[in-house]
């Protein structure tokens, strides 16, 4: 496939997942997503946000490796299907299926997905994604508030939606879809955002 580089302003009629992958970076680090033709773009993440996403896929890498589950966790990955391209802020991916050489990574082959709550991203991040990926059958979903006061909110598969699991605010043990446990600390978190 010939990928040839475009503009946003060029483009005509509803993108798809080539169109978006053959888009240059973008000057200022926003992020290009992806729904149904629909091109979202958001802001590169400030430095509060990448802290707190770098600490809890630590935790998330460390419980997956101490049970020698098959899983990679990643910042910022991009995850396809045949009209949908995200990136999420944290994403937990199996191993099989994914190279060093993955561009982007199939959505089906995701069992949790992090996105982290910023005042460009509420509705995105509460509402809209949420719903996508309880649709795309994504295990699990932590949505992470950093207002007022940071927390996890812990989201579980439930049909074809996800029910609220639990609200990490301190120190707890979290099972992610029944693979493996993650021990949070969010108290470490607050430190290391105060550093």
């Amino acid at each position: 496939m010939s990928v040839t580089k475009t503009r946003i302003d060029d483009h005509v009629g509803p993108w798809t997942v080539e169109d978006v992958l053959a888009l240059p970076a973008h000057p200022a680090r926003a992020r290009y997503e992806l729904v149904d033709g629909v091109l979202f773009i958001s802001p590169a993440p400030g430095l509060a946000h990448q802290i707190v996403s770098s600490a809890l896929r630590g935790r998330i890498d460390a419980g997956s490796t101490r049970s020698g589950a098959r899983f990679l966790t990643a910042g910022a990955v991009m995850v396809a299907n045949d009209s949908r391209l995200f990136i999420p802020d944290i994403a937990v991916v199996d191993r099989a299926v994914v190279s060093r050489h993955t561009l982007a990574a199939p959505l089906e082959a995701m069992l949790l997905f992090g996105e982290i709550v910023s005042p460009f991203s509420r509705a995105a991040d509460r509402i809209l994604k949420p719903a996508l990926y309880a649709q795309a059958k994504v295990p699990a979903y932590w949505r992470v508030e950093m207002e007022p006061d940071l927390c996890v909110v812990v989201h579980a598969l439930d049909g074809d939606t996800y029910r609220e699991a639990a609200t990490i605010t301190g120190k707890a043990s979290v099972d992610v879809a029944g693979e493996f446990t993650v021990e949070l600390d969010l108290d470490a978190v607050r430190r290391e955002l105060e550093g």
